[in-house]
């Protein structure tokens, strides 16, 4: 056999091992992606659909809802006890490939179920658990919340961590406690890329500001993450943000959804995101401060968002009916 007839026949078969090495190593990182996403689903007590859906929706196929649930899994506070923190509801129209992110206020008065009077909705997480937090949404916008995702603290700092960290431009210098509520985060103004402590921080403060401007920090981070994930270009990247959740989120999501949801959105030129925030005033009743939402902007924003998920008008008509024939 001629030297070149060696060296070509040596190239093939080093290339096919390089094949198969990184199609078996592609491989194992789908299966364990797999696992982590299987591990992390916690099913809703509602069922597979909600009360506002007739059937369940595909992310391959239709407009769907998540909603975004940051809390506190700190020492003193474990499990479903724990305070949402952060509520971000986000709406996806797969025709025009578009999103539409509303924060609600933790402060928010809100109706609630476990008691007659009102309550501050970061507490319905505590009281009843996801479903009631779900339900206090929904009733609230009045469209379904489809899909959650329930992140702590921990895994919200190293979901950042495994991005290379979020781009921001800090408006202040800023002091903040961290994850741990031991040590302190200090950041100082300007355009920079936050690790995740520091993007925790600006996402929590409100030492300089309100809830709004809270929730507007929280829609941009929420906002750079989903960019930066989208456009991820290295597979090990996916490796350590898989890595990087753990047990510490849950969500309704299974793996396949997750995997058309992706497909789906990534198979298009950009996504163009939408931010929206529920106005309202202060309001303190019994030494407790709550923010009393303004009906109108709940109207509107409410519009927006069932606009965006093309609800069948048929659904609102008969809602209303409902409420008429109870007297609400």
């Amino acid at each position: 056999m001629s030297f070149k007839k060696k060296l070509l026949i040596g190239t093939l078969v080093t290339f096919l091992l390089a094949a198969g090495g990184v199609t078996y190593y592609f491989f194992n990182l789908y299966q364990e992606a797999e696992k982590a996403v299987t591990e992390s689903y916690q099913d809703l007590e509602r069922g597979e659909h909600s009360e506002q859906r007739e059937e369940e929706v595909d992310p391959s196929e239709d407009n769907i809802s998540i909603l975004f649930v940051g809390v506190d899994d700190s020492d003193t506070r474990q499990g479903t006890s724990s305070l949402a923190d952060a509520l971000v509801l986000a709406t996806f129209n797969k025709d025009d490939l578009s999103v539409n992110m509303v924060s609600i206020p933790r402060d928010s008065y809100v109706d609630v179920s476990y008691q007659y009077s009102k309550d501050k909705i970061n507490h319905t997480h505590g009281y009843g658990g996801l479903d009631e937090t779900i339900s206090v949404v929904e009733d609230l916008l009045d469209v379904p919340v489809d899909y959650y995702v329930r992140l702590d603290f921990m895994a919200f700092v190293d979901t950042v961590d495994a991005l290379g960290g979020v781009d921001f431009d800090v408006p202040y210098y800023l002091e903040e406690t961290d994850s741990t509520d031991q040590g302190t985060v200090v950041i100082q103004p300007g355009e920079q890329t936050l690790n995740g402590e520091e993007a925790l921080a600006m996402a929590r403060t409100r030492q300089h500001d309100n809830d709004l401007e809270r929730g507007n920090r929280q829609m941009e981070i929420l906002e750079s993450i989903i960019d930066q994930t989208l456009s991820f270009s290295s597979i090990t990247r996916y490796n350590s943000l898989i890595q990087s959740i753990g047990d510490r989120m849950t969500t309704n999501i299974s793996f396949d959804q997750l995997v058309s949801l992706h497909e789906y959105v990534t198979g298009n030129d950009g996504l163009e995101i939408e931010q929206h925030q529920l106005e309202g005033n202060d309001l303190w009743a019994n030494d407790i401060y709550y923010y009393d939402l303004d009906e109108s902007s709940i109207d509107d924003i409410s519009r927006e968002l069932r606009a965006h998920l093309q609800i069948d008008s048929q659904y609102v008509e008969a809602k209303n009916e409902d409420d008429e024939d109870q007297g609400l």
